[in-house]
């Protein structure tokens, strides 16, 4: 008879699954009924949980609120960063983009949109969006015939340089929206607005661009921390 016996091994520490948090709430408690219900009551928490979907969507939610602070750095991040939260495909940090975007235009009347007089009018309106970001993002503001904003598109992010700005990007949300006019605006992260010879060149590209698809660029602004520059009123790219 064989002595040999197996070992058998014991599990001493055996797995556990925790079930996702909406998993554990009554109907009445989770994000979505409470939302249809009286949305105005509901926490950031169980508005972005509704936006996010899914069973983990009330730890993603605070995830994403732990990783960022406020929702206005949601709304201000890129796309790619809010998908690196765990829990957010880039599907969901587009929805999460259009959404927050949807809450900005609701508090913008058409009637009442800004009219651009000066680079100043604009500068105004970029320096919060702009000024004290740390990486350095391209914008294109669509005007109307009376000059009117209808809106600021994010573009590029990152570092930019004449190379990999593609200018018909550029002039898409103008056709899109059958703008006028145009104007460009991106920041320098160092603080200090002064154009550099890439900005330079960048604009005269874009202005020539322009020209031929029949939509004005009105200026290019570069904003730093507290000051901006215009690149039109200082005849760079212009000419």
């Amino acid at each position: 008879m064989n002595d040999f016996q197996p070992y058998l091994i014991q599990n001493t520490h055996p797995q556990t699954y925790n079930l996702p948090r909406l998993k554990h709430l009554p109907v009445r408690e989770q994000p979505a009924f409470r939302v249809a219900k009286d949305s105005d009551a509901c926490s950031l928490a169980e508005l972005l949980a509704v936006i996010i979907g899914g069973s983990t969507q009330i730890e993603t939610a605070e995830r994403l609120l732990a990783q960022f602070g406020t929702i206005q750095k949601i709304a201000q991040a890129h796309v790619n960063e809010i998908a690196k939260v765990q829990g957010v495909s880039n599907l969901t940090a587009l929805r999460l983009k259009a959404a927050l975007a949807l809450g900005r235009k609701l508090l913008q009347p058409e009637d009442e949109r800004p009219v651009i007089h000066s680079p100043g009018d604009a500068a105004q309106i970029l320096m919060p969006m702009l000024a004290h970001r740390e990486q350095e993002f391209m914008v294109v503001m669509p005007l109307d015939t009376r000059n009117r904003m209808l809106d600021v598109i994010e573009i590029y992010h990152g570092s930019l340089n004449s190379s990999m700005v593609r200018v018909g990007e550029l002039f898409k949300p103008a056709l899109q929206r059958n703008a006028a006019a145009i104007l460009i605006a991106h920041n320098h992260p160092s603080t200090d607005p002064t154009p550099s010879p890439e900005d330079i060149s960048v604009t005269r590209a874009i202005v020539q661009a322009g020209k031929l698809l029949d939509v004005s660029v009105l200026d290019h602004l570069v904003i730093g921390l507290s000051r901006w520059v215009s690149l039109k009123e200082k005849g760079l790219g212009f000419s």
